[in-house]
């Protein structure tokens, strides 16, 4: 009933209409997003096809003996059209995994778009894990915001907006990276060790391909750059990518005088404001203080799946 292709780059047009149609398909999809660190990732994306046209969409790629989707995104999963059936899921399920399976793959992690990000309810492929692939779960925590039910703010949040205002901070969007760049760099070098995972070089790239999905607000004093977010707009959500304040900026309590404006504008044209997950090690710990700064602006708990299972 189904045929698996492998995509190649000479279907990018032909990808792209379908997740922009789909009904669970986000621009974390499209190949101009995608293909960014595509030296770094064995592309092994999948496109399912019923009578001969496109009825699904499987982002991945393959590392050792394991197929991913998508260890370069933040989540991946089969993107589904409005006519895709649970019953349809179920098989396609069974064609890929014996597909992965004939390839000599032995194991699958999914990570299937969290439900805030679809167009309409699209959760079949979660049915199909668990009848069709006894799949073990992994769950990352994040902190949304809906504008149906928001809360109110915790009273440190609150004076720091106060705080930040009496200070002159004022917020502005810009497509300058730089400044913003070099504050999370330091940030995450000194408290973990880490650069971010995209370079300014890459997400200067990324914002001028989707400058309307990807774009970056700041809190100054005067000329000075003391905090910002990028944030990754979609159809329903906006998302907070990074989040990061100087020593400075941090004093001055920048951020909470940011996210009054930024959530504040978010939510006049979208359902939800995430801000992301505030748990590690595959879920299993908690960064309490991390996820409290965000419960304090009015988040409450979304759940970001793992699952994994073995190929036979």
């Amino acid at each position: 009933m189904f045929e698996v292709r492998r995509y190649n780059p000479a279907q990018a047009d032909e990808w792209n209409q379908f997740v922009e149609q789909s009904k669970n398909g986000t621009f974390l999809f499209d190949r101009r997003y995608m293909d960014y660190h595509a030296e770094r990732f064995h592309d092994h994306s999948l496109m399912i096809y019923r009578r001969g046209k496109l009825y699904a969409l499987l982002p991945g790629n393959v590392a050792g003996q394991t197929f991913y989707s998508h260890q370069g995104l933040t989540y991946g999963g089969l993107v589904m059209s409005d006519k895709t059936t649970a019953a349809d899921v179920l098989q396609i399920f069974k064609t890929v995994n014996s597909l992965l399976h004939d390839e000599g793959l032995q194991n699958v992690i999914y990570k299937p778009v969290p439900w805030i990000y679809h167009r309409q309810p699209s959760e079949e492929d979660l049915y199909a894990l668990i009848e069709v692939c006894d799949a073990r779960i992994s769950r990352g925590l994040s902190s949304t915001i809906t504008r149906e039910q928001l809360n109110k703010w915790y009273r440190i949040r609150e004076c720091g907006v106060k705080h930040a205002r009496s200070a002159g901070i004022t917020i502005e969007e810009t497509d300058d990276y730089r400044p913003f760049w070099q504050i999370l760099t330091k940030n995450l070098q000194e408290r973990y060790g880490l650069n971010p995972v995209h370079t300014v070089e890459e997400i200067e790239l990324l914002h001028g391909r989707l400058p309307e999905n990807i774009r970056l607000v700041v809190a100054k004093q005067g000329s000075e750059t003391l905090g910002g977010t990028v944030l990754y707009v979609f159809r329903r959500v906006v998302h907070t990518q990074y989040i990061a304040a100087s020593r400075k900026g941090k004093e001055l309590h920048v951020l909470d005088l940011l996210f009054e404006s930024v959530i504040s504008q978010a939510l006049q044209a979208h359902t939800y404001f995430d801000f992301g997950i505030s748990t590690e090690k595959h879920g299993t710990y908690l960064n309490e203080q991390l996820i409290y700064q965000k419960e304090g602006f009015g988040g409450r708990g979304i759940c970001y799946d793992w699952y994994e299972w073995t190929l036979s």
